[in-house]
């Protein structure tokens, strides 16, 4: 009997031939091996990465939330001595919030802070990341430092150095003005103290912003745009069909950010209110913040912070909501 290559022939007891192949045991005793299971060593070396994050995010994140939460459900009552104590109260904190009318005057104010700050900030940042993506060389590098030099000034003094300029009396603008013969301008004023604080974020963020949608620009292959001229499309055609298209996942989380920081507004008033007249309500942060120094209502201020968390958290789902469509 003819012997493959790799196979070994012999007889049994009853003389009959068998034939083994030295292949066939090598495919056994491969499909025989059972899978290696993952060592625990892995397991722990993935806990050494992320472990300290989970445990920084639990103490200064999940848990300062589920104490806010839990310190909303008290309110103050005086005893017959006069002495206030915390007391149960359930959701007596929140259904006092929605009949607050400094409260909600406030979230009216960061409707208008929104309406006035985010298109022009994201605008102008869209604008100006179209603008550096076109330039070059010192140009290119010039720009991006005087634009986000205002990103990089703290608050404070960037707040000090606007109310400086908005001050009636010093300000060199009022002091043109003066010149001109035409009356000297209140900038914080009540009529106009929504566009002065406005003007303050959107001159601190807007090159914060840019940076977002220039970064998402110079990920664009270079491939499209040497196709684009071959096509024959102009300047703005490329801008139009390929930049802005393939930048709109990054406007949408330049957005995002842009709504909960402008409801998020505290700095600027309350600079600002040590040099004019600054309503307490003028943004929810600010009441918060005055309801919990001044009055010491520490469990109405926490439920404050709880509904805004909420309608800002409420605001981001609708705006993640669905997925952007790829290009």
């Amino acid at each position: 009997m003819p012997r493959t290559k790799g196979s070994t022939l012999a007889t049994n007891d009853g003389g009959t031939a068998i034939v083994s192949s030295d292949k066939a045991e090598r495919t056994t005793s491969v499909t025989s091996k059972k899978p290696k299971k993952r060592s625990s060593k892995g397991y722990g070396t993935t806990f050494l990465l992320v472990g300290p994050f989970l445990v920084a995010f639990a103490l200064f994140y999940i848990l300062p939330v589920l104490s806010a939460i839990y310190l909303s459900l008290f309110i103050k009552k005086r005893t017959l001595t006069g002495r206030s104590v915390d007391v149960f109260g359930g959701f007596a904190n929140y259904a006092r919030a929605f009949s607050d009318q400094d409260f909600l005057h406030s979230l009216s104010n960061v409707i208008s802070f929104c309406a006035v700050v985010i298109p022009i900030s994201v605008g102008a940042a869209i604008i100006l990341a179209l603008i550096l993506d076109e330039a070059s060389g010192r140009i290119l590098k010039a720009g991006r430092t005087l634009l986000m030099l205002p990103y990089t000034i703290p608050v404070a003094i960037g707040s000090l150095l606007w109310g400086y300029l908005y001050s009636r009396n010093v300000s060199p603008i009022n002091f043109v003005i003066d010149q001109l013969h035409l009356q000297k301008v209140d900038f914080l004023a009540p009529n106009l103290l929504v566009g002065a604080i406005a003007n303050v974020v959107i001159w601190a963020w807007t090159g914060y912003n840019m940076v977002g949608i220039y970064t998402a620009l110079q990920g664009i292959p270079r491939d499209l745009y040497e196709a684009a001229k071959i096509d024959g499309a102009g300047r703005f055609a490329v801008i139009r069909h390929i930049k802005l298209p393939l930048v709109m996942p990054a406007v949408r989380v330049v957005l995002l950010f842009a709504v909960i920081g402008t409801s998020q507004i505290f700095g600027e008033p309350f600079i600002l209110r040590s040099l004019g007249y600054v309503p307490e309500n003028i943004t929810p942060n600010l009441y918060i913040y005055w309801i919990a120094q001044r009055d010491a209502n520490y469990s109405y201020s926490a439920a404050l912070a709880v509904i805004l968390a909420v309608i800002v958290f409420a605001i981001t789902l609708l705006m993640f909501r669905r997925p952007v469509k790829e290009s």
